[in-house]
């Protein structure tokens, strides 16, 4: 008894989530490139601005404490 409401309640969930993911507007495989190529693109440019300013500080830290 307690099995049979356990599968029918799994069985309600999937049917539901399937439901939901019908009503999902998916990205197209274009948006999909262009979105990660801007993702890659920025995390580069961010690491050499960290990098640049991690560079500039720690030089300036050891002048002063010279």
């Amino acid at each position: 008894m307690i099995f049979k409401r356990m599968f029918d309640a799994a069985t309600k969930y999937l049917k539901e989530v399937i439901g939901e993911l019908k009503k999902v507007s998916w990205t197209s495989r274009r948006e999909l490139f262009l979105a990660t190529l801007m993702v890659i693109i920025l995390s580069f440019i961010l690491s050499i601005f960290v990098g640049f300013f991690d560079f500039l500080f720690s030089g300036l830290l050891r002048l002063i404490l010279r």
